[in-house]
């Protein structure tokens, strides 16, 4: 399963398979069929199917099955579903009841888990070297806020050793996002460094850090300097 989820639109009923008809073999080789034209082997376009229960619980579990997904990147793919298929059918009245209750059937069944969702992607976007302010915003985007929010962001702090304080989660991001970039003390000319330092800040700065953390990666004398700066212990 993937961690992604571009909430892409598919089709659960859609069965891919390789052209069929494409005519004989000639001695000049393989004949293309001429009523198949250009268009041989494009997918055509499907009509969009009349809503019921039974159809939203598949295009649910085959999303799923894909995705890693929140409630509210779920309830979009359906309700893409939805409003493609009131182009062609009568919507039932009764469609966003049974939204709910699927979602509600699906967090039961433990296919949804929202904190958990955040808690996973909080700790990889971390050690990808995002901000907490970015990952935040990132989670956001996914449909996660409030206390859920704040819940997952604290457990990510204290599985990544930081006990709660996402203010060190961030440091240490900072640090990272630093050496892999080679920004400031981590770039290895050190009679360049000064002339970069605004550039080095501002790669920081879109990242989402704080003006003491930019300020500690160019200000530094070299890395235990730096762990110095952002009290870091030396075992991150």
């Amino acid at each position: 399963m993937s961690s992604d989820d571009p909430s892409a639109d598919f089709d659960p009923d859609y069965a891919s398979a390789r052209p069929q008809g494409r005519g004989e073999a000639g001695e000049d080789g393989p004949q293309q069929n001429p009523r198949r034209g250009r268009n041989a082997g494009r997918r055509q376009p499907r009509k969009p199917r009349k809503i019921t229960p039974e159809y939203l619980r598949r295009v649910a579990l085959h999303y799923l099955d894909r995705y890693s997904a929140t409630e509210a990147s779920l309830r979009a793919v359906l309700n893409r579903r939805i409003r493609k298929s009131a182009t062609l059918h009568e919507p039932d009245p009764d469609i966003p009841a049974w939204v709910d209750a699927l979602i509600d059937d699906m967090k039961r069944l433990g296919f949804i888990n929202d904190e958990a969702f955040a808690q996973t992607r909080a700790v990889s976007l971390h050690r990808s070297g995002k901000s907490a302010r970015a990952i935040r915003q990132t989670l956001v985007g996914k449909g996660i806020r409030g206390e859920a929010l704040d819940r997952a962001m604290a457990a990510a702090a204290d599985e990544l050793g930081h006990g709660e304080d996402t203010r060190a989660m961030d440091r240490r991001a900072g640090l990272e996002f630093a050496r892999r970039r080679r920004l400031g003390v981590f770039n290895p000319l050190s009679e360049v460094r000064a002339e970069r330092r605004e550039k080095d800040m501002a790669a920081l700065a879109r990242r989402g850090f704080s003006y003491d953390i930019c300020l500690a990666v160019v200000e530094a004398r070299d890395e235990d300097d730096l762990r110095d700066r952002l009290e870091l212990d030396l075992d991150f």
